[in-house]
This record gives structure tokens, sequence and C-alpha cells, in this order.
């Protein structure tokens, strides 16, 4: 099998998926963040300069069959790309919100200089952030709780 022929097996491939997620009632939307979103992201921020996000989401959801009502699967934070790289600096960056838990899960990558990944817990009193992330010379853990690091381990 030719190259080309194999693309288009994958291109039908896609939108038979793609047709068959729309049969059951599944579909995806391009929206802003909404008020308590962006008010969840900000109190990240405030306790991690470094923290960055995009102000658009992609909110993945399932149609109830009889309601009509749209049931949220999952909704993933759209980062801002220029010239190929999300934020100036990373080849790949993921960022999922669930708002109603308070938990915020991410994952970059900026070639093998610097990627991780973490989970951040946002309550009422304060904001945990669990990351492992490794870069040229080795990996590392760390725990941050309100700005302040609880723990850290080196590999």
């Amino acid at each position: 099998m030719t190259l080309t022929a194999s693309r288009v097996l994958l291109v039908a491939a896609l939108w038979l998926l793609h047709a068959a997620a729309f049969a059951l009632g599944m579909g995806v939307e391009d929206t802003p963040l909404r008020p308590s979103e962006l008010k969840l992201l900000q109190r990240i921020a405030a306790m991690d300069p470094s923290f960055r996000y995009g102000d658009r989401v992609k909110r993945y959801f399932r149609t109830h069959p009889t309601t009509k009502n749209r049931i949220p699967l999952r909704v993933e934070v759209m980062p801002p790309r220029s010239k190929g790289l999300y934020f100036g600096e990373y080849i790949s960056f993921t960022m999922t919100i669930d708002e109603p838990s308070g938990l915020v899960t991410y994952a970059y990558d900026a070639g093998t200089a610097h990627h991780g990944r973490g989970t951040i817990l946002v309550t009422p009193k304060e904001v945990v952030k669990t990351e492992f992330h490794c870069g040229a010379t080795g990996c590392a853990t760390r725990v941050v709780r309100n700005g302040r690091v609880l723990a850290e381990r080196s590999d």
C-alpha cells in the first residue's frame, strides 16, 4: 500500500469515527472560558506566576437522548499558539479543567530540554500543585501549596 493510499484510508477512518460519535450524540464546541473557570485559573496564577493558560476552551459533551441536555465530558483549555509553538516555547501543551472538583491537569513538552506534567487542586483555602518534570540533566517531582514548596525530589 502506498503512502497516499494509507493517508486516504486514515482520513476515511477518522471521518467514520467522527460520524459515529455524532450519531451517538457526542460533540465538541469551541467557547470562551466561563467566568467561574477564569476565576479558578486566576487563583492558580496568583499563587504561581509561571502558570499560563489560554482564554478559550474545547468543550466535549454528550447529548442526552431524551432530554437533549448536554452532558459535559471534558473541558480542554486551548493555549495560544504562534510560529508552531504554544506560549512561544512548547511543542505540545495540554490542559484540562474539572471545575466542580477544582482540578486542573496539564502536560507540556519543549523537547528533551524541558517536559513535564502536573495536577493542581484548588480548594476554598488552598492551591496545591504536584508536578513531575524532566530536563537535560535529570527529573524532579515537586509539591507546592499556596506558593510554598512542601517537598521536592530529584533523580
